[in-house]
């Protein structure tokens, strides 16, 4: 009788630890199952051709993360046209409601712009706000070494450069060196991390042809870190583009493209940037004098170093052939992309490309006005 008990007491406790460790392995099951949906939702999320934000591409003290969302987004480097086209694409579903509360917002408390372009004292008296088409010898027309890096800044051709090189088979990138980090990012941590200035923004094996646009409007690579750039890059070409001063402001005046702001000059104004510091800003002399400045520095920098500097006039009818002739790329590939007709109302519309940005305003203002 005993050696029975004895036996029952062993087979009861040989039952538990079998229902412990059958309990254990379905608790690890389920684990690793989870895990491995997790990583092919990550896998699926960011495999597509959309831009997806994550926290790190915003500022911990901003006002809430679905303002960040729609002002990371705005932030000059988008969606497609044909992305917005789709109804119930997963573009629309995930902004069309942040643009609805966004242009709410605005029309509270935004005022309208002054739609008086505004005129310039600096502009016919100052060389540096004038490009200049000698800085490049003929002998060196299609032998000008890679990467080409504009310093320039927004609004001024940016997106036509980009454009260009793109047109000639070259890889470009404008704004964002990569789907999920700006270029002024991964510059400022490449710097940051001791190695050269693009060293975090081309993933191997890429190798990055162009850099268009360095900045993101408020944070400029090309100001903070111009020295680095030159001393890791010796044998780049350099760029600097120019257009009408006044035209400029008043690009940035209506950047982006909707009726009430805040538009690019104001966050420009606030940003404390090197050389123009927060306040500075107030009209178009101001912002023409911090261009001056910057131009005269990257011309001295190069003149120092040896550099080519190519200076782009994007408004000079001839710059289609000369950028033709100095890349060797077809003449056809140069042109005026990421157009806002709201800046510009006087513009041929077949003639130049409208700015996504532009058409998805417009089309959130009809669904607005259709709502009752």
């Amino acid at each position: 009788m005993m050696i029975v008990t004895s036996t029952s007491t062993r087979q009861r406790r040989n039952d538990g630890f079998s229902s412990k460790a059958v309990a254990l392995k379905l608790i690890l099951f389920a684990a690793a199952l989870g895990a491995c949906l997790n990583l092919w939702l990550f896998h699926s999320h960011y495999s597509q051709d959309v831009i997806h934000l994550t926290h790190h591409d915003v500022d911990d003290d901003d006002e809430g993360w679905e303002m960040n969302k729609i002002a990371m987004r705005e932030e000059w480097e988008r969606p497609t046209e044909h992305e917005w086209e789709a109804e119930g694409s997963p573009v629309s579903e995930e902004w069309d409601p942040i643009l609805k509360n966004k242009a709410t917002e605005d029309d509270e408390t935004a005022t309208d712009d002054n739609d008086k372009e505004e005129r310039s004292t600096l502009h016919s008296s100052k060389s540096c706000l004038e490009a200049r088409s000698d800085t490049i010898p003929k002998h060196l027309y299609g032998k000008l070494q890679k990467p080409y890096i504009n310093l320039g800044f927004p609004k001024m051709g940016t997106s036509s450069l980009h454009s260009f090189f793109q047109c000639g088979g070259l890889d470009s990138v404008h704004y964002r060196c990569s789907k999920l980090d700006s270029c002024s990012r991964c510059v400022l941590e490449s710097v940051t991390a001791g190695g050269l200035p693009f060293q975090l923004c081309e993933l191997p094996p890429r190798k990055i042809d162009v850099y268009a646009q360095l900045d993101n409007g408020t944070y400029f690579p090309q100001i903070e870190f111009l020295d680095e750039i030159v001393a890791g890059y010796p044998e780049a070409t350099l760029f600097l583009t120019f257009r009408s001063i006044e035209k400029w402001y008043n690009s940035l005046k209506k950047w982006p493209p909707r009726k009430h702001g805040p538009h690019m000059n104001d966050k420009m104004r606030d940003a404390n940037i090197s050389g123009f510091p927060s306040g500075v800003g107030q009209n178009v002399d101001e912002f023409a004098d911090w261009y001056c400045k910057h131009v005269e520095r990257v011309r001295d920098i190069a003149a120092r170093n040896s550099l080519s500097l190519v200076e782009v006039d994007i408004e000079d009818s001839t710059i289609a052939k000369r950028m033709s002739d100095m890349f060797d790329i077809d003449e056809s590939c140069w042109g005026h992309t990421n157009a806002n007709p709201i800046a510009n109302p006087d513009l041929d519309l077949s003639t130049v490309q409208i700015a996504p940005k532009f058409v998805q305003i417009s089309r959130e203002e009809k669904k607005s006005n259709k709502d009752p």
